[in-house]
C-alpha cells in the first residue's frame, strides 16, 4: 500500500470534490444502483454505491463486481469493504458526514420538484427525516435518517414513473378523441350519399367566405347553384336507385371540375351548390356551363334491365356576392337565377341580377 493511500485511510474522513449538482446526480445513480443489484438500501451500501457509480477507486469497483453475485454479498462484507476502501465513520466526522448529506438530499429533492410539481413531493415521511438529520447528534440517527430517506425517494421515484407513464396513456387518449371528434365533425358537414358537403357544411363555408369578404372590403368570390332537369320523373320511371346513381355522379363530376378551395355541396334533394372563392361572376357563367354541357354526357344504365339513360341535363343560377349583403338575401338572389332558367326551358345558366 503506498504512503497515499496509508494516509487516506489515517483520515477520519475522505473529502468530497463533486459539486452539489454532481452529487445529487452520483445519489441517483446510487440509488439506481442498489435497484438493480437487490441491495438493502441503508448507509453501508449505500456509501459503497455511491462511489462505484463515482468510478473514484478502481479497486474497490473490481472488488465489488467480484463480490457482487448471489451469495456472496452480505451486510458484513459491505462494511468492510466500506472501512477498508473509503472512510472510518466515527464522532468526529458527524457533522461534515451530515452537511454533506443534507447537501445531497437537498438538491435531489429540488431537482425532483422541478420535475414533478411541489405537491407530489411534499412527503411529511421525508420531511420528517430531513429534520432528524439535520438535528442529530449520533452517527447511527444520521444513518437511520439517510436510509428512511432514500427508501423514501426512491419508492417517490417509482410513483413519479408510473403517473408519467398514466400521464403519457391519457395524453394519447385524449388525442385519439381529439382525432374522433374532429372525424364527427367533419362527418357531420358531409352528405351521406355523394360525400360532399351537406347543407350545414355549405352554410358554415358560406359564412367564413362571407366574413373574410367584408373584413378585407373585398367581395371576390361567387355561387353557383344547380339543379336536375326532371329529377322526380327520373325518379319515378327508373327507380331511387337510379336517381341515387344520378346523384352520385353528379356530385363526382362538379368535385373533379373544381379547385381545391372551391366548396361543393348537396344543397337540397337533387339540388347542389358550389361556392367559388377568387372568382367572379363572369368566371363562375363559364365555369358553370362547362359543367352543364359535361353533364349533358352521363349516361347510366337501368339496374337488371340493361337499358340505357343519357340526355341529362341541368338549370344553373349564378350570383356574385355584394358587400354587406347577407347569406340568405345572396342565395335568393342566386336561386332566383336558377328558377329563371327553369322557366325559359331548362338546361341553361343565368346569371343574377
Amino acid at each position: 500500500m503506498t504512503d497515499k493511500n496509508q494516509n487516506e485511510l489515517n483520515d477520519p474522513m475522505v473529502k468530497y470534490t463533486e459539486t452539489p449538482q454532481q452529487a445529487g446526480e452520483l445519489f441517483r445513480l446510487a440509488v439506481a444502483f442498489l435497484a438493480k443489484h437487490k441491495l438493502a438500501i441503508h448507509p453501508v451500501n449505500y456509501g459503497l454505491a455511491y462511489h462505484y457509480v463515482a468510478g473514484s477507486d478502481a479497486a474497490l469497483n473490481g472488488r465489488m463486481d467480484e463480490l457482487l453475485i448471489p451469495g456472496e454479498w452480505s451486510d458484513r462484507v459491505a462494511f468492510k469493504l466500506f472501512r477498508q476502501y473509503i472512510s472510518h465513520c466515527d464522532e468526529a466526522m458527524l457533522r461534515d458526514l451530515r452537511e454533506e448529506l443534507l447537501n445531497i438530499v437537498a438538491h435531489t429533492l429540488g431537482t425532483m420538484i422541478d420535475l414533478t410539481g411541489k405537491t407530489s413531493v411534499t412527503n411529511q415521511h421525508i420531511e420528517k427525516q430531513i429534520n432528524t438529520l439535520a438535528e442529530s447528534t449520533k452517527v447511527e440517527s444520521v444513518m437511520k435518517a439517510v436510509s428512511s430517506i432514500l427508501a423514501e425517494t426512491h419508492s417517490l421515484v417509482m410513483d413519479t414513473s408510473k403517473f408519467e407513464a398514466q400521464l403519457i396513456s391519457s395524453t394519447e387518449e385524449m388525442e385519439k378523441l381529439k382525432e374522433e371528434l374532429d372525424y364527427a365533425r367533419q362527418e357531420a358537414r358531409r352528405d351521406p350519399l355523394t360525400g360532399i358537403l351537406n347543407r350545414r357544411g355549405f352554410d358554415q363555408s358560406l359564412e367564413t367566405m362571407i366574413a373574410e369578404a367584408e373584413e378585407q372590403h373585398l367581395a371576390t368570390f361567387s355561387l353557383m347553384l344547380m339543379d336536375i332537369d326532371l329529377f322526380k320523373e327520373i325518379n319515378d320511371t327508373h327507380g331511387h336507385l337510379l336517381g341515387d346513381k344520378l346523384l352520385q355522379g353528379v356530385a363526382n363530376l362538379l368535385t373533379h371540375h373544381t379547385k381545391g378551395k372551391d366548396a361543393c355541396a348537396r344543397f337540397g334533394g337533387d339540388e347542389f351548390a358550389i361556392l367559388l372563392p377568387e372568382t367572379g361572376v363572369d368566371n363562375a357563367k363559364n365555369l358553370a356551363e362547362s359543367l352543364r354541357i359535361i353533364i349533358q354526357k352521363i349516361v347510366l344504365k337501368r339496374p337488371n334491365q340493361g337499358a340505357v339513360i343519357g340526355g341529362i341535363t341541368v338549370s344553373v343560377g349564378v350570383s356574385a356576392y355584394r358587400l354587406g349583403e347577407s347569406s340568405e338575401d345572396f342565395i335568393q338572389r342566386c336561386d332566383k337565377a336558377l328558377y329563371r332558367s327553369k322557366a325559359l326551358g331548362r338546361n341553361r345558366v343565368t346569371i343574377a341580377g
